[in-house]
């Protein structure tokens, strides 16, 4: 990796913003996170990836080449609202062209809200090969809420980890007409800061006394996680770049692509070392025994006391005391949550099989299918029309207003849980049913200081209710973050503020030669017609008996 750093005033003092520059280049590199050697997707011939930082207010550059040869490729920036830069988020297909192999694409915004934060793949499910990596956007000096009470930092990576790449995978899984109840495929490693205790064992060294401020993300494809520190309370002050008020946890639950920040205190004497644990929730709610299915459940690292002393032994008896996030409190509550909601969209989300046996997901009855032309472009070049639903394909398309509150009621008629991750927004989450509690449309109150994050859990069979001010225009996903669950479908796609999209994004000219580069259309409606923007043929479906819930 190349960084470079150009101050235009001193960040730390609450100055003004610097130019943050990252040089990508993305290709294939040997790796055994778990022991096991494969090919995985690096970055300037590395992997683990580098840690992107910043400060709030900097411009971030990041200039991404494309060296894998037989792979297309891109990068979300996992929650960062691009603010007037919808173009720079990053989804392939939604909005920008895939980086075709051999080219070069640039993404350019501005960090407007600290945080822990990731960036991943957005193309293909690709980053569960490896192309994912963390990111924190830091406070200025003088900004921070809760200056003062940590001494020093860490940052913690969870993930499971698969020993098969991805198009493996999609072929002989996720899409195989055998796999008739829709089962993600099950991986066999589960990693802290990419690793698993097979391969080195992960020490934060603690001092009695002291106090540390611990970023996690949860960086997985299929499991949760459940993370506990023996003898060590947290105190939880930041989730998905939405800083709470401070409230005390014995254990955490992220899903995957959530963020958790946390305090702990150091014991005041360094007489042991003490274990923590990463416990994935691919043992179905926590059973003992544990089911016998073939997979590492728990990763085990160590609060170092002692460096003589020994590495713990895990923890191997343990109450679940998990927080509930539905009761933290964001510290800074937004002018607008006490405003009426003016629109309720509801979205029924399934799993079932089409006409021909194949798995796919459902939003409304209907698999997400991306189309010819970014939808981002189609709404940048579509006029008047742009606020016509039709022209975007089947891309589950919801057009919303300048200024709308708008309310998400998501229906999980599943069995499973399904963590949904909305781009471009934090959102209040103003009900979240227990699993198996059955699905509403009833109407809901929102609490003014209902939990605010950008990835919430959908339970099973439940409802959960999720609320937004439309303040943002660009296009934006909502969709489920098991990895192996975009394929199938269950996204959808958020036109928000067509015409103001048409007014303020002006697509880049090396953008749109990425496009030409692969012969894909970059104007026009979802199939490239430009004269009749109603009509589709040519775009891209789902299978004529895909259309049902």
């Amino acid at each position: 990796m190349i960084k470079s750093l150009a101050l235009l005033a001193a960040a730390a003092s609450g100055g003004l913003a610097a130019v943050v520059k990252y040089d990508f280049d993305i290709g294939w590199v040997k790796a055994a996170p778990d022991g096991v050697e494969r090919d995985v997707i690096g970055i300037n011939g590395k992997w683990p990836l580098p840690t992107v930082e910043a400060t709030v207010g900097d411009r971030v550059i990041v200039n991404v080449h494309n060296s894998l040869g037989n792979q297309s490729t891109g990068l979300h920036w996992h929650g960062i609202h691009q603010l007037g830069t919808s173009h720079m988020d990053g989804p392939a297909h939604g909005t920008q062209c895939p980086i075709p192999p051999g080219s070069t694409f640039t993404y350019d915004f501005i960090v407007d809200q600290a945080g822990t934060y990731w960036y991943h793949s957005h193309t293909g499910s690709q980053y569960p090969d490896g192309l994912r990596g963390p990111m924190i956007v830091r406070d200025k000096l003088l900004e921070d809420p809760y200056k003062g009470e940590y001494d020093e930092e860490y940052l913690l990576t969870v993930s499971d980890w698969y020993r098969q790449d991805v198009p493996t995978i999609l072929r002989t899984v996720v899409f195989n007409t055998s796999n008739t109840n829709v089962a993600p495929p099950l991986p066999p490693s589960a990693l802290i800061n990419d690793a698993s205790n097979a391969v080195v064992n992960t020490e934060l060294k603690f001092v009695p006394g002291k106090k540390y401020k611990i970023r996690v993300v949860n960086m997985a494809a299929l499991a949760g996680v459940v993370l506990f520190f023996d003898q060590h309370k947290m105190q939880v002050i930041e989730i998905d770049a939405a800083y709470v008020e401070k409230t005390e946890a014995e254990q955490i639950y992220l899903s995957p692509a959530q963020r958790y920040s946390f305090i702990i205190e150091a014991k005041d004497t360094a007489d042991k070392n003490y274990a923590f644990s990463a416990v994935f929730d691919l043992n179905p709610n926590f059973q003992r025994p544990v089911p016998t299915i073939g997979f590492n459940l728990n990763v085990t690292g160590s609060l170092q006391y002692d460096s003589s002393a020994p590495f713990p032994a895990p923890v191997t008896t343990q109450s679940w005391k998990i927080l509930d996030d539905f009761n933290l409190k964001p510290l800074k509550i937004d002018d607008w949550v006490d405003s009426p909601t003016d629109v309720v969209i509801p979205m029924d989300l399934n799993l079932g099989l089409d006409e021909w046996g194949v798995p796919r997901a459902f939003v409304n009855g209907k698999p997400y299918v991306h189309q010819k032309v970014p939808t981002l472009y189609t709404a940048v070049s579509a006029g008047d029309e742009a606020e016509n639903p039709v022209i975007y394909g089947d891309v589950n398309p919801f057009i919303v207003k300048e200024g709308q509150v708008v309310e998400f009621v998501l229906n999980n008629l599943h069995r499973a849980n399904h963590p949904f991750h909305f781009h471009g927004h934090h959102f209040q989450v103003c009900k979240r049913g227990a699993p198996n509690s059955g699905v509403s449309n009833s109407p809901v109150d929102c609490s003014e200081s209902a939990m605010v994050r950008d990835t919430v859990i959908v339970n099973a069979n439940s409802t959960a209710v999720i609320r937004f001010k439309a303040d943002n225009p660009g296009v934006w996903l909502l969709h489920c973050h098991l990895e192996w669950h975009v394929p199938l479908g269950l996204t959808a796609t958020i036109i928000e503020d067509p015409f103001a999209i048409q007014d303020t994004i002006e697509i880049p000219r090396q953008h749109i030669e990425v496009c030409k580069a692969q012969c894909m259309p970059y104007e026009g409606n979802a199939a490239g017609n430009k004269q009749n923007l109603t009509d589709l043929t040519g775009a891209n479906h789902p299978p004529e008996d895909a259309d049902h819930g």
